[in-house]
């Protein structure tokens, strides 16, 4: 009987085949669910010493209260509001996520997704297909050397979208409370920071790249909108909670705003195809895939099992997100 029990959560793996095999070399067994209620979690992870998680939510103290063994939770991915931290901490239990399995793709799918806007490809493949082809459908256009890039959070997808911008000649400013400017001039970026008003004034493009938490639950609301003096468009590649979708809708009708280009959205999926935002065609869609490459895949999938490991070997994860849990359990 192995000594360790490993509970998955759900996931959204063919199999996992190389998880099971490489515990199985640590005397550790591996119960794997899609689970769809705090019961099923219950039910596979009540004896576990380690749950990794995916999608499912809420893992709070509902949960956490039931758990006899649990030392700590592993998320298959960047963010955690699927997680409440505060929650797992009061129960003496660890949380880690994978904050840097897919830097690259994600600022390469938000540097895209804000070409593709701003050069109007999206609405010119479309209006070509319909036998229109002409230049009148894509005026006004400004050139890009000559805008502001506004960026909210420069965590590291945050930095790798500035470094990559760079190189088109943008003016970057960016707004995070915990980064200065002195933080990102080491990695020889020309960035200026400003207050989140500044940002909404100055900005051509804004770039979202912040977590998802209570204090950025719709950073860009209704008011926020109104503060765009230059009718920027607007990439959200992070949290689909960081934009009240109503009030969005408003600033695209309102003129407002230039156009969106969203990988994920607030209570999507599933996606309704009578959804508002569909109607505008200076919006674009991708299917919270802004994180996918199969390279991304595998590291995502061996970077999780190695802090499970740790966890097994009585070490602290390499990306704690909870280190105050460690002087509770001492």
């Amino acid at each position: 009987m192995a000594e360790f029990k490993v509970a998955v959560t759900d996931y959204v793996f063919p199999d996992l085949d190389s998880e099971r095999a490489t515990l199985a070399e640590n005397n550790a067994e591996l119960v794997i669910a899609q689970c769809e209620s705090v019961d099923d979690v219950i039910s596979i992870a009540r004896d576990a010493d380690v749950i990794l998680n995916t999608y499912f939510r809420p893992l709070n103290s509902q949960t956490f209260s039931e758990l006899t063994k649990c030392k700590a939770v592993i998320r298959y991915g960047i963010g955690v509001d699927s997680i409440d931290i505060e929650s797992a901490t009061q129960h003496g239990i660890m949380v880690a996520n994978v904050p840097d399995y897919c830097c690259e793709e994600v600022s390469d799918h938000t540097v895209a997704s804000m070409l593709s806007l701003l050069r109007k490809l999206p609405l010119s493949d479309k209006r070509i297909r319909q036998g229109e082809w002409s230049l009148s459908y894509l005026k006004p256009m400004s050139r890009i050397r000559e805008m502001t890039v506004g960026i909210i959070g420069m965590g590291r997808i945050g930095r790798l979208s500035a470094m990559k911008l760079s190189v088109f000649g943008v003016k970057i400013v960016f707004a995070d409370p915990n980064v200065s400017e002195e933080d990102v001039k080491d990695e020889n970026l020309n960035l200026k920071k400003v207050s989140l008003d500044e940002l909404a004034k100055v900005s051509d493009a804004i770039l979202l790249h912040a977590p998802a938490n209570p204090k950025t639950y719709h950073l860009l609301n209704s008011e926020y909108f109104k503060k765009m003096q230059r009718r920027p468009i607007i990439v959200n590649c992070a949290r689909g909670s960081l934009i009240d979708t109503e009030a969005l809708i408003e600033a695209l009708s309102n003129e407002q705003i230039s156009g969106a280009a969203l990988d994920v959205i607030e209570g999507v999926p599933p996606f309704d195809p009578n959804n508002r935002l569909a109607e505008f065609e200076n919006v674009i869609f991708s299917p919270h895939s802004a994180w996918y490459s199969e390279d991304a895949l595998v590291d995502l999938r061996k970077l999780a099992l190695d802090e499970v490991l740790r966890v097994l070997k009585g070490q602290k994860p390499k990306s704690l997100l909870n280190p105050g849990v460690l002087s509770n359990n001492n």
